[in-house]
């Protein structure tokens, strides 16, 4: 706890808060098979990958276990000090923590797919040509990264060729490159042929 005692003017400004002690040891720490935590390796492996959503501009990092499965991300926003670049790095930080204490990435992709808030709209990222917030573009990226496509039906968070292969499976209509049910010919009854 910390007690911050000030003075402005005549008024007596006292500030209380408990202030958790971050240890950055155990933000790095995942979970073994046998429920012990043991500490992320220091040096890993990253992608990263810039995008587009609505016109704001990013950069997604995602560091991987040496077995392949996401160790943390980070995400950076291009308007350093916003509004924006704050939120999502806070996102970004609640991810990683989540994921380090065994969370499920599915778990974070079911909360946060669809969410909405601007900037939305189109992407740059043709595998996600749309997203309906920048939340809603990483959480998908990440699925298609590391989620399988069953995981990824059950959450809804499939590719436009994905989605239009579900569709020729279980329809048997052939939908054309977005995913939408092409238009089935039909006759004009003769009467009304002039």
């Amino acid at each position: 706890m910390v007690h911050l005692p000030g003075w402005s003017g005549d008024i007596r400004v006292s500030i209380e808060r408990n202030v958790p002690v971050v240890d950055a040891v155990s933000m790095m720490r995942t979970r073994s098979a046998d429920g012990l935590a043991e500490r992320a390796l220091r040096r890993r492996e990253s992608v990263t990958r810039s995008f587009t959503v609505g016109g704001a501009y990013g950069f997604l990092i995602a560091s991987r276990h040496p077995d392949g499965s996401l160790a943390d991300i980070n995400l950076i926003m291009s308007k350093q000090g916003s509004t924006l670049r704050g939120m999502t790095e806070t996102v970004a930080l609640a991810i990683s923590t989540g994921l380090a204490h065994g969370v499920p990435l599915a778990t974070f992709v079911g909360q946060f797919i669809d969410l909405r808030f601007e900037p939305a709209g189109l992407t740059d990222d043709p595998e996600l040509p749309r997203a309906t917030s920048i939340i809603d573009y990483v959480v998908r990226r990440l699925a298609l990264d590391f989620l399988t496509v069953e995981e990824r039906a059950a959450l809804g968070a499939l590719t436009p060729e994905e989605r239009a292969e579900l569709v020729t499976e279980s329809t048997g209509v052939r939908p054309d490159a977005l995913g939408v049910q092409m238009m089935t010919p039909f006759e004009i009854p003769s009467q009304l042929v002039r």
